[in-house]
């Protein structure tokens, strides 16, 4: 691998995104598709050095989160889609969960995350955001884009 990409034994292959200042791999959490990992550094030195430990602990949170993620996106956004996006097609929580398809995971060095999911047509092509506080709880779920 280049300078800019390592294995690191917990996250498997990364490269540095010199840009953006982050470091990007996949993940897989419940589902069957596995999400893009961005794991923001200020630095790109060898990555187990370069991503902080709080960081390393939300990415082992988020692991086994994905339906809680689901549930609670469900708990903040139905009603809004029901109401707002649905057209007259009112869906109950099962569908809405279903439909959140895998997309990215964004871990920041002071543990913040947040877990972003295509919406399945639920909010015509937004994706669905749910923020998660470096202690773990939920901040908010939100339609994006």
């Amino acid at each position: 691998m280049s300078a800019h990409s390592v294995i690191d034994p917990e996250l498997g292959a990364l490269t540095w995104n010199e840009e953006l200042e982050f470091w990007e791999g996949s993940i897989r959490l419940s589902s069957s598709d596995a999400f893009e990992l961005c794991v923001f550094a200020r630095a790109r030195l060898v990555a187990d050095r370069a991503i902080s430990a709080d960081a390393r602990r939300a990415i082992a949170r988020i692991r086994t989160a994905e339906d809680e993620c689901r549930s609670f996106a469900c708990k903040e956004l139905l009603e809004i889609h029901n109401d707002e996006w649905s057209e007259g097609s009112v869906i109950d929580a099962g569908e809405f969960m279903r439909r959140l398809e895998p997309e990215s995971v964004e871990v920041h060095e002071s543990g913040y995350s947040e877990i972003h999911f295509g919406d399945g047509g639920l909010f015509w092509g937004h994706s669905v955001g749910v923020r998660i506080r470096p202690d773990g709880s939920f901040q908010e779920a939100a339609v994006e884009g």
